[in-house]
């Protein structure tokens, strides 16, 4: 089944953290196309995306992780119980991603953290990154080329993916409990690493 304008796409990159947990992040992107796409095409834009958000910090990422495979889904609005639902799986793939930094890794709950707003003043998104080492900060601030490889992440964070063609994957949210998809407008990133507190595994941030 191809993949048409308008579908929601979601894309879940999955770690195993030096200590055995595993994180996870979710992305959620929004199918604006002028013509359908394969399922492959679309899973291995989403493994792009992922690879470019991690490999523009590759310089701070432990070698003490291992990358899983990643996996994309298309999701659906459940009218009956008003809820977003995960449907068609479309590919499984792993993320070719640099991680060579042989320092100690930040505890697993403390990771740098990118925000993306929408137009929507209470939905957003938030990327806890996972695998950064110790010394990408100080006393829990961030170093200045941390910041800027960073930033880098967040501008791949908000930006369209291509498919093919004018045909891209646009990043965003589904609004939990409505039938609407909220895209991203801008974002931010601060130089106080964030801490995850719900963190567990296979729950995803």
């Amino acid at each position: 089944m191809a993949v048409t304008d308008g579908e929601v796409i979601k894309a879940v990159a999955e770690f195993v953290l030096s200590d055995g947990t595993i994180g996870q992040n979710v992305f959620h992107f929004i199918a604006n196309f002028l013509t359908d796409e394969t399922n492959t095409a679309v899973r291995d834009a989403c493994i792009d995306y992922i690879e470019d958000i991690y490999n523009s910090v590759s310089t701070y990422l432990s070698d003490g992780f291992t990358v899983n495979p990643s996996t994309v889904h298309r999701v659906a609005w459940n009218e009956t119980e008003d809820e977003w639902e995960t449907e068609t799986l479309l590919g499984i793939a792993t993320p070719s991603i640099t991680h060579t930094n042989t320092d100690d890794e930040f505890p697993n709950q403390i990771s740098p953290v990118l925000v993306a707003n929408t137009t929507r003043p209470k939905s957003r998104g938030r990327k806890f990154l996972m695998g950064f080492v110790e010394t990408a900060a100080v006393a829990g601030d961030l170093v200045g080329a941390a910041i800027t490889a960073l930033t880098t992440a967040l501008n791949h964070y908000l930006a369209d993916e291509t498919v093919t063609g004018s045909n891209v994957l646009s990043p965003g949210v589904p609004r939990a409990g409505v039938n609407t998809f909220l895209e991203f407008a801008d974002g931010a990133v601060n130089s106080v690493v964030g801490t995850m507190r719900t963190r567990k595994p296979g729950v995803g941030g």
